[in-house]
C-alpha cells in the first residue's frame, strides 16, 4: 500500500472523485439523523432538510432512468445510421 500515494490524493481532494451522488445523500442523512435538535424550529428544519433530501434523490432516480433509457436510445440510433451509411457506401 502506497500510503504517500494516498496521502497526496487525500490533500488534493481526488479521494472523493469516486463517490456517487446517492452515497454522498446517505451520508448526508446519516448525519441529519444523527442530530439531537434542542428546540422545535431545528427539529422542523431537520425534518425539511430530510425531506428535501429525499426529493433529491428521488429526482436523482428519475434522471439516471431517462439517462439510461436516451443512452439506449442514442445507441439503437447510432447503430441505424451506420447500417444506413454502410449500405449507401456499397452503392
Amino acid at each position: 500500500m502506497d500510503f504517500d500515494k494516498l496521502t497526496r490524493k487525500f490533500l488534493l481532494g481526488e479521494w472523493k472523485q469516486g463517490v456517487s451522488i446517492l452515497s454522498r445523500a446517505r451520508a448526508i442523512k446519516e448525519a441529519l439523523e444523527s442530530l439531537n435538535p434542542r428546540t422545535i424550529k431545528e427539529r422542523q428544519r431537520i425534518e425539511l432538510a430530510l425531506e428535501n433530501l429525499t426529493y433529491v434523490r428521488r429526482s436523482y432516480r428519475k434522471l439516471e432512468e431517462q439517462n439510461r433509457v436516451l443512452t439506449e436510445e442514442n445507441q439503437g440510433l447510432q447503430e441505424k445510421l451506420q447500417v444506413l451509411e454502410e449500405s449507401q457506401g456499397d452503392e
